[in-house]
Protein backbone atom coordinates (compact mmCIF):
# COMPACT_ATOMS: atom_id res chain seq x y z
CA UNK A 1 0.00 0.00 0.00
CA UNK A 2 1.18 3.24 -1.00
CA UNK A 3 1.51 6.30 1.02
CA UNK A 4 -1.22 8.87 0.44
CA UNK A 5 -1.32 12.17 -0.84
CA UNK A 6 -3.72 13.55 0.88
CA UNK A 7 -1.42 14.89 3.36
CA UNK A 8 -0.42 17.81 1.08
CA UNK A 9 -3.40 19.76 3.04
CA UNK A 10 -2.72 19.19 6.65
CA UNK A 11 -2.60 22.06 8.72
CA UNK A 12 -0.44 22.47 12.22
CA UNK A 13 -2.12 25.38 13.59
CA UNK A 14 -4.54 25.08 16.20
CA UNK A 15 -6.74 27.84 18.44
CA UNK A 16 -4.98 28.36 21.68
CA UNK A 17 -6.81 28.01 25.04
CA UNK A 18 -8.44 24.78 24.45
CA UNK A 19 -8.54 21.47 25.78
CA UNK A 20 -7.81 19.07 22.76
CA UNK A 21 -6.46 16.25 25.22
CA UNK A 22 -3.01 14.92 26.15
CA UNK A 23 -0.49 16.37 23.88
CA UNK A 24 2.04 14.05 22.00
CA UNK A 25 4.79 14.79 19.95
CA UNK A 26 5.36 12.20 16.63
CA UNK A 27 8.90 11.79 16.92
CA UNK A 28 11.29 12.55 14.11
CA UNK A 29 8.78 14.93 13.07
CA UNK A 30 7.39 18.57 13.15
CA UNK A 31 3.56 17.46 13.96
CA UNK A 32 1.61 16.31 16.88
CA UNK A 33 -1.41 13.96 18.09
CA UNK A 34 -3.41 15.23 21.32
CA UNK A 35 -5.70 12.19 22.75
CA UNK A 36 -8.71 12.14 24.86
CA UNK A 37 -9.33 9.87 27.82
CA UNK A 38 -10.24 6.26 27.16
CA UNK A 39 -7.36 6.46 24.38
CA UNK A 40 -3.77 4.88 26.39
CA UNK A 41 -0.66 6.11 25.43
CA UNK A 42 0.44 3.09 24.16
CA UNK A 43 -2.48 3.47 21.64
CA UNK A 44 -1.60 7.25 20.91
CA UNK A 45 1.90 6.43 20.66
CA UNK A 46 1.61 3.35 17.99
CA UNK A 47 -1.10 5.97 15.98
CA UNK A 48 1.84 8.61 15.99
CA UNK A 49 4.35 5.67 14.36
CA UNK A 50 1.60 4.87 12.30
CA UNK A 51 0.81 8.20 10.94
CA UNK A 52 4.37 9.21 10.32
CA UNK A 53 4.93 6.11 7.94
CA UNK A 54 1.72 6.44 6.63
CA UNK A 55 0.42 9.91 6.34
CA UNK A 56 2.68 12.80 7.71
CA UNK A 57 5.77 12.16 6.33
CA UNK A 58 9.02 13.55 8.44
CA UNK A 59 9.04 17.20 7.11
CA UNK A 60 5.48 17.74 7.59
CA UNK A 61 4.01 19.65 10.18
CA UNK A 62 0.30 18.60 11.39
CA UNK A 63 -1.82 18.59 14.35
CA UNK A 64 -4.30 15.38 14.75
CA UNK A 65 -6.66 14.29 17.68
CA UNK A 66 -7.61 10.78 18.65
CA UNK A 67 -10.69 10.10 20.70
CA UNK A 68 -12.94 6.70 21.04
CA UNK A 69 -16.69 6.14 21.63
CA UNK A 70 -17.30 2.56 22.55
CA UNK A 71 -15.51 0.47 20.13
CA UNK A 72 -15.25 2.91 17.23
CA UNK A 73 -11.93 5.46 17.24
CA UNK A 74 -12.13 8.51 15.59
CA UNK A 75 -9.00 9.83 13.97
CA UNK A 76 -9.00 14.01 13.78
CA UNK A 77 -7.23 15.70 11.20
CA UNK A 78 -6.59 19.28 11.02
CA UNK A 79 -6.83 20.19 7.54
CA UNK A 80 -7.45 22.52 4.45
CA UNK A 81 -11.22 22.63 3.53
CA UNK A 82 -10.89 24.78 0.60
CA UNK A 83 -8.58 22.04 -0.94
CA UNK A 84 -10.97 18.88 0.47
CA UNK A 85 -13.79 20.46 -1.14
CA UNK A 86 -12.67 22.01 -4.54
CA UNK A 87 -9.53 20.17 -5.82
CA UNK A 88 -8.96 16.91 -3.76
CA UNK A 89 -9.51 14.13 -6.31
CA UNK A 90 -11.31 11.17 -4.70
CA UNK A 91 -10.82 12.15 -1.41
CA UNK A 92 -13.62 10.51 0.51
CA UNK A 93 -11.83 6.88 -1.01
CA UNK A 94 -8.30 8.31 -0.01
CA UNK A 95 -9.45 8.90 3.87
CA UNK A 96 -11.91 5.73 3.91
CA UNK A 97 -8.35 4.30 3.12
CA UNK A 98 -6.17 5.63 5.77
CA UNK A 99 -9.47 4.14 8.29
CA UNK A 100 -8.85 0.71 7.37
CA UNK A 101 -5.10 0.87 7.43
CA UNK A 102 -5.60 2.40 10.89
CA UNK A 103 -8.09 -0.06 11.54
CA UNK A 104 -5.76 -2.80 10.26
CA UNK A 105 -1.92 -1.58 11.86
CA UNK A 106 -2.80 -0.02 15.21
CA UNK A 107 -6.49 -0.81 16.49
CA UNK A 108 -6.52 -4.89 16.01
CA UNK A 109 -9.52 -4.48 13.62
CA UNK A 110 -11.60 -1.79 15.71
CA UNK A 111 -13.76 0.71 13.39
CA UNK A 112 -11.56 3.66 13.10
CA UNK A 113 -13.67 7.12 11.90
CA UNK A 114 -11.64 9.86 10.07
CA UNK A 115 -12.43 13.23 10.73
CA UNK A 116 -11.48 16.30 8.71
CA UNK A 117 -11.52 19.48 11.24
CA UNK A 118 -10.75 23.22 11.50
CA UNK A 119 -8.01 24.82 13.64
CA UNK A 120 -10.56 24.71 16.76
CA UNK A 121 -10.58 21.54 15.80
CA UNK A 122 -14.64 21.65 14.57
CA UNK A 123 -15.15 19.06 11.82
CA UNK A 124 -16.46 19.83 8.70
CA UNK A 125 -15.73 16.14 6.85
CA UNK A 126 -16.80 13.03 8.78
CA UNK A 127 -15.85 9.89 7.07
CA UNK A 128 -17.29 6.46 8.45
CA UNK A 129 -14.84 3.55 8.71
CA UNK A 130 -16.38 1.43 5.53
CA UNK A 131 -15.80 -2.24 6.00
CA UNK A 132 -15.73 -2.55 1.55
CA UNK A 133 -12.78 -1.14 1.58
CA UNK A 134 -10.82 -4.03 2.80
CA UNK A 135 -11.93 -5.72 -0.38
CA UNK A 136 -10.35 -2.85 -2.37
CA UNK A 137 -7.28 -2.02 -0.79
CA UNK A 138 -6.42 -5.92 -0.09
CA UNK A 139 -6.73 -7.15 -3.88
CA UNK A 140 -4.12 -5.28 -5.87
CA UNK A 141 -4.90 -3.73 -9.09
CA UNK A 142 -3.38 -6.27 -11.84
CA UNK A 143 -2.45 -4.44 -15.04
CA UNK A 144 -2.23 -7.28 -17.20
CA UNK A 145 -6.15 -7.76 -16.47
CA UNK A 146 -6.44 -4.32 -17.54
CA UNK A 147 -5.43 -4.51 -21.27
CA UNK A 148 -2.39 -3.18 -20.61
CA UNK A 149 1.33 -4.79 -22.26
CA UNK A 150 4.47 -4.78 -20.01
CA UNK A 151 7.99 -3.65 -20.67
CA UNK A 152 10.71 -2.57 -17.90
CA UNK A 153 13.62 -0.08 -18.58
CA UNK A 154 16.21 1.33 -16.31
CA UNK A 155 14.22 0.65 -13.21
CA UNK A 156 11.13 1.50 -13.93
CA UNK A 157 8.22 -0.56 -14.84
CA UNK A 158 6.25 0.99 -18.10
CA UNK A 159 2.27 -0.58 -19.23
CA UNK A 160 1.01 0.50 -21.67
CA UNK A 161 -2.41 -0.06 -23.90
CA UNK A 162 -4.34 2.03 -26.84
CA UNK A 163 -0.83 3.07 -28.42
CA UNK A 164 1.62 1.56 -30.22
CA UNK A 165 4.53 -0.32 -29.18
CA UNK A 166 6.56 2.57 -31.24
CA UNK A 167 4.72 5.11 -29.16
CA UNK A 168 5.58 3.52 -25.78
CA UNK A 169 9.26 3.32 -26.75
CA UNK A 170 9.91 6.72 -27.55
CA UNK A 171 8.00 7.32 -24.48
CA UNK A 172 10.33 5.31 -22.01
CA UNK A 173 13.09 5.67 -24.06
CA UNK A 174 12.70 9.40 -22.80
CA UNK A 175 11.70 8.71 -19.05
CA UNK A 176 14.68 6.32 -18.63
CA UNK A 177 17.29 9.56 -20.11
CA UNK A 178 15.93 11.87 -17.67
CA UNK A 179 16.44 9.31 -15.19
CA UNK A 180 13.83 11.04 -12.62
CA UNK A 181 12.24 8.02 -11.97
CA UNK A 182 15.05 5.54 -11.66
CA UNK A 183 16.82 3.51 -8.69
CA UNK A 184 13.62 1.83 -7.56
CA UNK A 185 10.23 0.32 -8.76
CA UNK A 186 8.30 2.90 -10.44
CA UNK A 187 5.34 1.98 -12.22
CA UNK A 188 4.71 4.06 -15.50
CA UNK A 189 1.11 3.18 -17.40
CA UNK A 190 0.34 4.75 -20.63
CA UNK A 191 -2.52 5.16 -23.00
CA UNK A 192 -4.75 7.43 -25.30
CA UNK A 193 -8.31 8.95 -24.03
CA UNK A 194 -10.17 11.02 -26.79
CA UNK A 195 -7.10 11.70 -28.50
CA UNK A 196 -5.00 12.63 -25.23
CA UNK A 197 -2.04 10.56 -24.42
CA UNK A 198 -2.26 10.22 -20.17
CA UNK A 199 0.96 8.82 -18.25
CA UNK A 200 -0.45 7.42 -14.66
CA UNK A 201 2.27 6.81 -11.56
CA UNK A 202 0.84 5.24 -8.84
CA UNK A 203 3.38 7.51 -6.26
CA UNK A 204 5.73 5.86 -3.89
CA UNK A 205 5.33 5.15 -0.65
CA UNK A 206 8.12 7.14 0.87
CA UNK A 207 7.44 10.32 -1.37
CA UNK A 208 3.83 11.07 -1.03
CA UNK A 209 4.35 13.34 1.30
CA UNK A 210 7.18 15.22 0.55
CA UNK A 211 7.17 18.95 -1.14
CA UNK A 212 10.14 18.31 -2.73
CA UNK A 213 9.03 15.31 -4.23
CA UNK A 214 5.71 17.10 -6.16
CA UNK A 215 8.02 19.76 -7.01
CA UNK A 216 9.94 17.24 -8.85
CA UNK A 217 6.68 15.52 -9.72
CA UNK A 218 5.53 18.61 -11.28
CA UNK A 219 9.11 19.73 -13.14
CA UNK A 220 9.21 16.29 -14.52
CA UNK A 221 5.97 16.55 -16.34
CA UNK A 222 6.28 19.48 -17.76
CA UNK A 223 9.76 18.45 -19.26
CA UNK A 224 8.02 15.11 -20.47
CA UNK A 225 5.70 17.83 -22.34
CA UNK A 226 8.49 19.39 -23.97
CA UNK A 227 10.80 16.50 -25.27
CA UNK A 228 7.74 14.04 -25.86
CA UNK A 229 4.55 15.77 -26.39
CA UNK A 230 5.74 19.51 -27.32
CA UNK A 231 2.85 19.75 -30.24
CA UNK A 232 0.62 16.84 -28.59
CA UNK A 233 -1.96 17.24 -25.98
CA UNK A 234 -0.96 15.27 -22.98
CA UNK A 235 -2.08 14.73 -19.10
CA UNK A 236 0.54 13.30 -16.36
CA UNK A 237 -1.36 11.92 -13.48
CA UNK A 238 -0.47 10.57 -10.08
CA UNK A 239 -2.81 7.93 -8.53
CA UNK A 240 -3.34 5.79 -5.37
CA UNK A 241 -2.02 2.39 -6.09
CA UNK A 242 -6.10 1.15 -7.44
CA UNK A 243 -4.73 3.78 -10.45
CA UNK A 244 -7.63 6.49 -8.72
CA UNK A 245 -6.79 10.24 -9.57
CA UNK A 246 -4.99 12.08 -6.83
CA UNK A 247 -3.47 14.79 -8.58
CA UNK A 248 -3.29 15.43 -11.95
CA UNK A 249 -1.29 17.92 -14.93
CA UNK A 250 -3.22 19.05 -17.51
CA UNK A 251 -1.16 20.07 -20.85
Amino acid sequence: MKKLLIACCIVAGLASCNNYGTKLKIEGTKSELYYKSGITETEAKNTGDFLKKEFIGDDRAASMQLTKDGDVYTLRLVYDKTYYTDSLKNGEMLFKTLGYKASKDVFGGKKVTIALADENMKDFKVIPYDESIAKIIDTPADPQNRGYDHDSAGGVNFYWKDISDDESKTIADYIVKNGAFSGGKAEIYMNKEDGRYVLRFPMLASALTSDTYISMVDKVSKEIKENVFADKAYSFIVTDDQLATVRKWDY
